[in-house]
């Protein structure tokens, strides 16, 4: 299990998607709430056309909201994962404290393209995002400010209390980008609200008869992952990128899909809207089963027999010997098997009466009661004793006694 918290924002636009929310529209926007990774489903420009200026639009776009609760100066390098200028990468900033219906006109933007000319403004890299060594605002193919290959603009001077929206747009290239924040508002506690807490859980096992295939009561692992309840919500979801859009929860009583299956735990604080995800994995494993067998049933009085538990492996077992205290072993994490010889002088019964499973906290996860029972018969040593006879002669017959 491992918890999903980076210094790197990504995105992903996958084709022929629908999910409703989707956040290439403003109102669908994500929240961030410092550095994060992402995987988005967002794909087009959304159901409308809402950015302007910088001389472009949206393409494949996505949406993000800040919420400042320290400030200070605040910038961001944007990264994209393929380090060639045919990934070209723009944005728009609008605010502080506008509506999704009324953005008005961005206040910081670039739609630089790094390519070659006559496209391009020929960059080093195609690095994009806002710093504190430049004073242009708005940079675009369009602008006189391209002619120096210009590809990052102003860094902003946030306060307390202001929210922003940034959309991120992508006009070609593929794979996804860092987005990595910047500047004095970044000190400290940094200049958002501290997501909630992600406990990293093991893996959720289950047992069944049917091969692969289980049932899993998500709900009972809420409280494991974060124990407020009252102020945080938690979704799960199949895919990373789903959790990120906050689209297609699972239903709390679920079948698995695969074996093993990750799933996707997002925490949500409900005041903040800022989150936290983790994931873990689904396992089904067989229900549990052992046999007993013996080296011998019948032995002589101080000989040993070998008794052998075989089953299902790295499980552990229950057994009685003549009916005393209830021991326990656990079987081979590889072969299944466990064994143990004892010298032995009355006839002994073993009793295997019960196996189960358990996971990495020594909880049991699934138990099946077995009846086996098998005896080992000693056999008291004989001493054979002699009597003198009458001498006879050759050729005559010594009589039996």
């Amino acid at each position: 299990m491992k918890k999903i918290s980076h210094l790197f924002l990504y995105l992903f636009f996958v084709s022929q998607i629908s999910a409703q929310n989707e956040p290439n529209d403003c109102v669908n926007s994500i929240v961030v709430c410092g550095n994060e990774t992402f995987f988005s489903n967002a794909n087009g420009s959304g159901s409308i056309q809402e950015v302007s200026g910088c001389f472009s639009s949206e393409h494949n776009s996505l949406w993000i909201q800040i919420n400042i609760v320290q400030g200070g100066t605040l910038g961001f390098d944007l990264i994209p994962d393929d380090p060639s200028v045919s990934a070209d990468y723009d944005f728009w900033v609008f605010g502080p404290n506008v509506n999704c219906g009324a953005l008005g006109s961005p206040i910081r933007c670039c739609t630089t393209n790094p390519g070659p000319p006559p496209g391009g403004a020929a960059t080093p890299n195609n690095h994009t995002g806002m710093y504190g060594t430049t004073l242009q605002t708005q940079v675009g193919n369009g602008s006189a400010a391209n002619t120096n290959g210009e590809a990052y603009v102003r860094w902003l001077t946030v306060s307390p209390g202001q929210s922003y929206y940034i959309a991120i747009d992508r006009p070609s290239g593929n794979g996804g980008f860092q987005i990595q924040w910047t500047g004095t508002a970044m000190n400290g506690t940094g200049a958002f609200t501290t997501p909630p807490t992600a406990v990293s859980i093991p893996d959720y096992n289950t047992c069944s008869l049917t091969p692969n295939v289980g049932i899993f009561d998500l709900d009972s692992v809420r409280s494991s992952i974060n124990s407020d309840l009252i102020n945080n919500s938690i979704t799960f979801h199949e895919t990373y990128s789903d959790a990120i859009d906050d689209v297609f929860p699972l239903a709390n009583i679920i079948g698995n899909t695969s074996n093993p299956q990750t799933v996707y735990a997002k925490v949500i604080n409900n005041v903040s809207g800022c989150f936290t995800i983790v994931d873990f994995d689904l396992v089904v494993n067989p229900i549990p089963t052992a046999s007993l067998s013996l080296s011998n049933t019948a032995i002589c009085s101080g000989n040993n027999v070998t008794i052998t538990f075989t089953g299902t492996p790295n499980t552990i077992i229950d057994y009685t010997i003549n009916s005393g205290a209830i021991q326990n072993a656990t079987l081979d994490a590889i072969t299944g098997v466990f064994s143990l010889t004892q010298t032995l002088t009355n006839t002994t019964t073993y009793n295997l009466s019960n196996i189960r499973l358990v996971d990495g906290l020594g909880v049991t996860i699934c138990s099946q009661p077995l009846t086996d029972i098998l005896s080992v018969t000693v056999n008291p040593n004989i001493t054979p004793t002699f009597s003198a006879v009458t001498p006879i002669c050759s050729g005559q017959t010594l009589a039996a006694l």
